[in-house]
């Protein structure tokens, strides 16, 4: 995320509409269809989970993660009790199996050519209601595996909502859906870290938004094992 939207008329919801608010789109935590969903992903994931006690369990909170694959979302979604808001693709709910259980498990979908104009809006209004939403610094999925040059969408929203932002890294998720493939029917091994939450700046100027960014970049860096690159991750992240 690296630009400021205009329009709050973008946003879409599941079923399709406009002008829903996204609160109300993610199943409790003792939701009947959450409680079910969650330990099937767990199981197809194989997951492992380091560090949770760091997420707050109440309040408006940011995950800032790795991103390497659509299934980082899914990852983080059923690594925490705690229900987790996240955005995504509407092109995604086709995807077969999987596609229409995102919303169940907290995927707000946009349409892709209005997310950049809607995304801001729809994570601001997640994160005035007190939830925890995950979103990715690097603005696209990472080709090579390196954790990318992060763009200023996290400083900015943090700043302006107060909200602390947990580092959070996703290990071995590519191999599970890679990107212009199908998710893998059978899976596979993935581990979630979440580290020490970073307070939001202090001011919302170039200069806190920089140093801010910087110490998230080399805490996920720390946290995934993965190398560093200098460079930004291209748009789209691939198909």
């Amino acid at each position: 995320m690296s630009s400021t939207p205009s329009s709050r008329a973008t946003v879409v919801s599941a079923p399709v509409r406009t002008g829903q608010s996204p609160t109300a789109m993610v199943p409790g935590a003792r939701s009947l269809v959450r409680l079910s969903l969650r330990p099937v992903f767990r199981a197809w994931l194989r997951l492992g989970v380091e560090g949770a006690h760091h997420v707050p369990t109440d309040g408006a909170t940011l995950l800032a993660s790795t991103h390497q694959s659509h299934a980082d979302s899914v990852a983080i979604a059923v690594a925490l009790e705690r229900p987790i808001h996240f955005l995504g693709d509407l092109r995604l709910v086709s995807v077969p199996v999987l596609g229409p259980l995102l919303p169940r498990i907290g995927m707000v979908p946009l349409r892709r050519g209005d997310a950049d104009a809607a995304a801001l809006h729809v994570l601001t209004d997640l994160l005035d209601d007190d939830r925890a939403v995950a979103v990715y610094p690097e603005g696209s999925r990472s080709r090579d595996g390196r954790v990318h040059r992060l763009r200023s969408g996290v400083a900015r929203l943090a700043a302006a909502s107060g909200a602390p932002v947990v580092p959070t890294a996703v290990v071995g998720i590519f191999e599970v859906w890679p990107i212009g493939s199908r998710p893998k029917l059978r899976g596979g091994r993935v581990t979630v870290r979440f580290g020490e939450p970073l307070a939001a700046p202090t001011s919302d100027t170039p200069r806190a938004r920089r140093a801010f960014t910087d110490d998230l970049h080399d805490a996920l860096i720390t946290l995934s094992g993965f190398d560093r690159a200098d460079d930004f991750s291209a748009i789209g992240g691939g198909a």
